[in-house]
């Protein structure tokens, strides 16, 4: 599997071509019970997934190792077109939902061009200043967001 990988001076863009069509992509970001098999790097799992997908709605969803880390966050959803794009801004959070001071906001437009039978998906994270993108690099998150999209991968056939 390839994911291209885009870095500016305040955004990143993942790109990644999957064996499904768009509609199916578009149901695993949009369902809680689909969202929960994949979304997460290597070694962890979700056992908060609340999703209430429409412009305006929220989705609150916890990541957990192993070692019972973790890392809560809330995203409020933007702009919802089936079966092309969704848009929401994304924040660590507490496990109350409060914002967490020093973890910069990210607006995340999630696009699924259909191509052939299959989609080209592509995630642009969008970030206030070029700083913001630093801390969201020294985070790791370029190093693990694409073990998540790896997990969205290996679960599709099943959702197939």
């Amino acid at each position: 599997m390839s994911i291209a990988i885009e870095q500016g001076d305040t955004e990143l863009t993942f790109t990644q071509f999957l064996n499904a069509p768009r509609e199916l992509m578009f149901k695993v970001f949009s369902e809680p019970e689909h969202v929960k098999q994949w979304w997460g790097p290597q070694g962890w799992m979700m056992p908060v997934c609340t999703i209430d997908f429409r412009p305006g709605g929220t989705w609150l969803y916890c990541i957990r190792n192993a070692e019972g880390e973790e890392h809560w966050a809330k995203a409020t959803y933007r702009e919802i077109v089936f079966p092309a794009r969704i848009v929401f801004t994304d924040n660590m959070v507490d496990a109350g939902g409060s914002p967490i001071e020093g973890f910069p906001p990210r607006r995340v437009s999630v696009t699924f061009d259909g191509v052939d039978g299959k989609t080209r998906l592509k995630v642009h994270v969008q970030l206030e200043s070029a700083a913001d993108l630093k801390k969201l690099v020294d985070m790791g998150f370029v190093r693990h967001f694409p073990e998540t999209l790896q997990h969205l991968e290996q679960i599709l056939n099943s959702v197939k």
